[in-house]
């Protein structure tokens, strides 16, 4: 018997990105965290400055404050949908190192698995993840707008009417949105696919804390917007922040990086300016859009810096930060669907994997073993004729570039085992001996759908006290003088089948395979 192993390749190769990369990666997420932290401090001040001018105004504005205490319960299931995506993201890949690591500080509190890629394909792509997150950033966005049409659909005296218009056109200026144009024009089959697949750890990072950051912007704009509504109210700030915000961090040479640069703890009368490398950028609804193109392999680093007015003390501050992004080589990668071998006279299906290229762009060709393929995309079926090594070409057919060939060995189908009542050999009753009709080949642990056929053999047959009859049988099924010997089994009969040859898919001949031999009990 043969034994086969079967080889489970992953179709994508790893990224290899640098610890400088990685602790960039880390960097910004804190960065933005440390952001988050002050603009929930600063709701909650807020929302104290409501309520405490409610009491004063004899609670003419309760409505408002009711409405501006709802709005963090509902950006905290997303925070929270976040917060277990990427609990989940880290626990898939191997977890977290302890908080407190000696060994090697700097991976302190970090995902062990941070370049891994697989993780966020499976969880974000394949399962569904990405899906949920991109549905809860819009039910977040749809529960603000429905929380707001119902406190001003109310009669509140003193507080100014709101139109729906307004309403409408307050909520859809709100941060928290999904970018539904960039993935449209980048060749990847949906939104999910291109935010997420196969995207490292270590890169989702910031993107996450990114949305946790939107959701908290969101929940300062709606407040302010109720608190707004209830006259001069007293806003002061104490502690600003600078962050940039990427809805790609992680960029393939040629893409475009955008990144969203925004001053964090600000009330909404703030002015302030934006600059990234001493080149201002124009600033609209609190944000500055930074475009760059990805012309370079390696990390890219630059420093955005904010001008502003402290409210709370009139001083004129400037604060600053740097970023980086990392713009990567396209990778490609080919796997066997089901073993790590090319079988002749059968369908061997294989994956094609190009990170950064699409799947419209990818060209595929075969050369050696009598390879012929077919099928488009990233699947295709490879079908060979002689023994010996494939080899599998993809290329760039945008770019008119070979990203790699992948090397395969072409075998024949295995032998298969012959089995007479399942079994090779040993002892048989009577009646379980009659009751066969033929010898059966059969594929063990081969995972394709192939049949072989007993082509001849030869069967001796040996009655108790008797010398040993031989018969030349053809075919799998028992016929004649074959037929007649296995019906007329007795206690004590020998049965040896020698000299037995099938043909498989692919074979020009028959092959020589195992013998059997069965003694009657």
């Amino acid at each position: 018997m043969i034994n086969l192993m079967y080889l489970v390749l992953t179709a994508m190769l790893a990224l290899n990105v640098s610890a400088e990369i990685i602790n960039a990666f880390f960097s910004l997420e804190k960065g933005i965290k440390h952001t988050n932290t002050i603009i929930v401090d600063s709701n909650k001040k807020t929302l104290e400055g409501m309520a405490t001018l409610n009491e004063t105004k004899k609670g003419q504005f309760t409505a408002l404050v009711e409405a501006a205490k709802k709005v963090n319960p509902i950006v905290e299931k997303l925070v929270k949908l976040i917060d277990e995506s990427r609990d989940a993201m880290v626990k898939e890949s191997g977890g977290s190192y302890p908080d407190v690591y000696p060994d090697n500080p700097k991976y302190a509190g970090k995902p062990k698995g941070y370049k891994d890629i697989d993780v966020p394909q499976r969880l974000f792509v394949e399962q569904g993840g990405g899906k949920k997150i991109k549905d809860q950033i819009l039910a977040t966005k749809e529960e603000l707008k429905a929380l707001l049409t119902s406190t001003f659909s109310q009669t509140m005296p003193g507080v100014e009417k709101v139109s729906q218009a307004r309403i409408d056109s307050f909520v859809n200026g709100l941060p928290l949105d999904v970018d539904e144009e960039s993935w449209k024009t980048s060749g990847k089959p949906s939104w999910e696919a291109f935010t997420f697949g196969y995207m490292p750890v270590a890169a989702l990072y910031p993107l996450f804390r990114k949305w946790q950051n939107d959701a908290y912007s969101s929940e300062t704009a709606v407040i302010n917007f109720l608190a707004d509504k209830m006259g001069k109210l007293e806003l002061k700030f104490d502690q600003f922040a600078v962050f940039s915000a990427s809805s790609k961090p992680y960029i393939m040479k040629g893409e475009t990086y955008t990144a969203s640069i925004s001053l964090g703890a600000l009330s909404s009368q703030a002015k302030f300016s934006i600059s990234v490398n001493g080149s201002s950028l124009p600033i609209k609804e609190g944000n500055a859009v930074y475009t760059t193109t990805g012309n370079s392999l390696g990390e890219q680093r630059y420093k955005a810096t904010a001008n502003l007015q402290n409210p709370a003390t009139g001083e004129n501050i400037s604060v600053s930060r740097e970023f980086s992004f990392e713009v990567g080589q396209p990778s490609v990668n080919v796997s066997a669907d089901k073993m790590n071998v090319f079988y002749i006279g059968v369908d061997n299906p294989i994956s094609i994997a190009a990170a950064g290229v699409s799947s419209n762009d990818v060209s595929v060709s075969g050369a050696g073993g009598g390879i012929s393929l077919s099928g488009s995309g990233n699947s295709r079926v490879v079908k060979v004729n002689a023994q010996g090594e494939a080899t599998i070409t993809v290329s760039d057919k945008k770019a008119n570039k070979k990203l790699g060939d992948f090397k395969f060995r072409v075998k024949r189908i295995p032998d298969p085992v012959v089995k007479l009542a399942n079994k090779t050999g040993g002892v048989l009753g009577t009646g379980e001996m009659k009751a066969q009709l033929g010898l059966i080949p059969m594929l063990e642990n081969f995972d394709f759908e192939a049949k072989c056929e007993i082509q001849s053999y030869v069967l001796y047959y040996t009655k108790k006290r008797s010398d040993p009859v031989e018969i030349k049988g053809s075919g799998g099924r028992f016929a004649d003088q074959a037929a007649n010997a296995i019906k007329a089994a007795a206690i004590g009969d020998q049965y040896q089948f020698v000299d037995v040859k099938a043909k498989c898919p692919g074979d020009s001949a028959g092959r020589t395979v195992n013998s059997l031999a069965f003694t009657i009990r």
